[in-house]
């Protein structure tokens, strides 16, 4: 497989509100788009978006790691897409984020050339309806349980409810929710590292008896302090998921060596990629460590194909792929149509989705 040009583009969509969280705020999606075309006129599509509050990556290094990384794929053969990195100098310098968006694209291209959903390329047997969470962006407490309450009412059974900015504040706002929508709904805590040590160590058991049942904390402290992970997920009455703590396949191990956390959530652009995505998930099913799929902030082929992957992988116990559900229309078309709760990897080659660049180049 050759690649013979290279598409480039900016997908931007409007929130129906913004979502908020203790690291940042978002009213507008603006996703990186890129297309990978071989010599037979085939594309594969990959999109990230920018998180520098998370991942470090700013837009502006996305976009040169980008152009270092076209300029030295373009009119290679790659055999092996799981080993195409192999080939890149410098790799410790780029960006996550920038392998992930090639590393997605590569992955669509390598599917649709097989004629096979990419869960199927995956080496899934078969497809998995999955039910996602719905995220409750942190606000003021009425807000949040009317937020809540809607998410129910549309179907959803689990909400992943941001906490992290105010620990008092976090009490009500949790309270509030449980309240509005009774006790059959479960609820996931994610603090974002909004917490310190101590704060965690009172808050957990206190939402666990006042705000049952909880399924799991994630990330309540600073990614760097595994100590304080340790010791909280020691006492911790539910399970404690590492997010930011375990960016890479390296983290990952580490966190788990030292048993810092008794889940991980698995992030395609943190990791870098599907490849890198599926040995976290691996390494989690050889230590029979349940896994949380989740997303940045972000509707395009990253989220598609974080939700191939999800469904043909039994390390995956939690599925946390709602933000195509924040947008006002889905910028695209194709891929899996995100309605609800409920989300279904279709039977169409790769990811099935497509994007209107008409701009072919040979960088950005």
């Amino acid at each position: 497989m050759k690649i013979r040009s290279i598409i480039t583009g900016q997908m931007t969509a409007p929130l129906l509100r913004p979502f908020k969280t203790a690291l940042r705020t978002v009213t507008t999606l603006e996703e990186v788009v890129i297309g990978l075309q071989d010599e037979e006129g085939n594309c594969g599509w990959g999109s990230v978006v920018p998180t520098p509050a998370i991942t470090g990556d700013s837009e502006e290094k996305i976009r040169a790691d980008l152009t270092l990384l076209f300029a030295a794929i373009q009119g290679i053969t790659i055999a092996d897409v799981w080993n195409w990195k192999e080939s890149i100098p410098s790799l410790q310098m780029l960006s996550k984020t920038a392998l992930c968006a090639v590393d997605v694209a590569l992955h669509d291209l390598a599917s649709r050339r097989a004629n096979l959903p990419m869960w199927k390329w995956l080496g899934g047997k078969h497809t998995i309806r999955m039910m996602t969470n719905m995220t409750i962006s942190v606000d003021v407490p009425d807000v949040m349980a009317d937020c809540a309450e809607i998410a129910v009412l549309d179907g959803f059974q689990a909400l992943k409810v941001k906490v992290g900015l105010d620990s008092e504040l976090d009490k009500k706002r949790v309270l509030a929710i449980r309240g509005r929508v009774g006790e059959k709904i479960r609820l996931r805590l994610d603090a974002n590292q909004g917490w310190t040590q101590k704060e965690a160590d009172s808050l957990i058991p206190w939402f666990c008896e006042m705000c049952g049942p909880i399924e799991f904390i994630e990330q309540p402290v600073k990614a760097s302090d595994l100590n304080a992970m340790i010791s909280i997920t020691r006492r911790s009455p539910v399970p404690v998921v590492a997010d930011e703590s375990a960016m890479t396949y390296e983290d990952a191990l580490r966190v788990l060596d030292s048993g810092a956390a008794r889940a991980l959530s698995v992030k395609l652009i943190k990791a870098g990629g599907v490849s890198e995505a599926r040995r976290i998930l691996d390494l989690a099913y050889d230590r029979r460590i349940p896994c949380l799929m989740s997303c940045m902030f972000e509707a395009g082929a990253g989220l598609q194909a974080a939700a191939h992957l999800a469904s043909m992988h039994p390390s995956v116990h939690w599925v946390d792929l709602d933000s195509a559900e924040f947008l006002q229309e889905l910028p695209y078309e194709g891929g899996i149509r995100f309605k609800g709760p409920k989300i279904a990897v279709g039977d169409s080659a790769g990811l099935d989705v497509r994007f209107n660049f008409p701009s072919v180049s040979d960088g950005l």
